[in-house]
């Protein structure tokens, strides 16, 4: 019976790698490469005298496009978010994918707050961003009431950007259920996802917006002598 011709393998090997280098997906790519590298291996054996340094090369190569092909299996597994999670995407972050938005929580953290506790106290820089999800917070100045803050804003947003120190004292009007970032690995996170900045500086825009829009409501609907004080 004649033997099997070794060059087949190394043919179907190097046809699996140009089917490699054919496809766009990065998944794909490793899949046929693994292929290629685990094909290869007979070539190298079968020859009069096996060529084991090729054939240990072939054996790392297909190691690790394995390994990275399990990694992206994983990433691309479907991500189911909590109910509170994904009322906060609904709030904020509505172009963020599952996946992203779990990145940005896990470099923050959930808190309560009892009524009263104070998130901004006049004269005092920010140290953290905290994303509303649930309850009010009141903002006034020198006591006079502002503007009340609800589920999906930023408390302190234009301090988050002017980086000055506040003028103004934010406090739970009730039970408040909220996320807090640290500015630092916050700021380090973005700078590393232009992407997540990009949808993060809209929310930051739009929440900025809105509250200007209710601070000029209240201005023109506050008494003339409280306007002249």
């Amino acid at each position: 019976m004649n033997s099997i011709n070794p060059n087949y393998f190394i043919h179907g090997a190097n046809v699996l790698l140009l089917a490699a280098y054919s496809v766009r997906d990065i998944l794909w790519l490793r899949v046929f490469a693994v292929a290629s590298s685990l094909i290869a291996i007979p070539y190298f054996v079968l020859q009069p005298n096996p060529l084991w340094a090729p054939m240990l090369w072939s054996v790392l190569f297909a190691s690790i496009n394995l390994f990275q092909s399990w990694r992206l299996i994983l990433e691309r597994r479907p991500v189911k978010l909590t109910p509170e999670e994904e009322a906060l995407r609904q709030l904020a972050f509505p172009e963020l994918t599952p996946r992203k938005l779990l990145q940005v929580l896990s470099i923050g953290s959930w808190i309560n707050a009892d009524p009263g506790e104070r998130f901004i106290q006049s004269g005092q820089c920010p140290q953290a961003a905290l994303l509303l999800v649930a309850g009010k917070v009141k903002v006034s100045r020198d006591g006079i009431p502002l503007s009340e803050l609800v589920p999906g804003s930023l408390v302190g947003s234009a301090l988050l950007l002017t980086g000055v120190p506040a003028d103004v004292d934010a406090v739970a009007a009730g039970s408040v259920r909220a996320v807090r970032w640290d500015l630092a690995t916050l700021q380090h996170y973005l700078e590393a996802n232009p992407d997540t900045r990009m949808v993060m500086q809209r929310h930051l825009a739009r929440d900025l917006a809105g509250k200007l829009e209710v601070v000029s409501k209240n201005v023109s609907a506050a008494p003339a002598g409280n306007k002249a004080s």
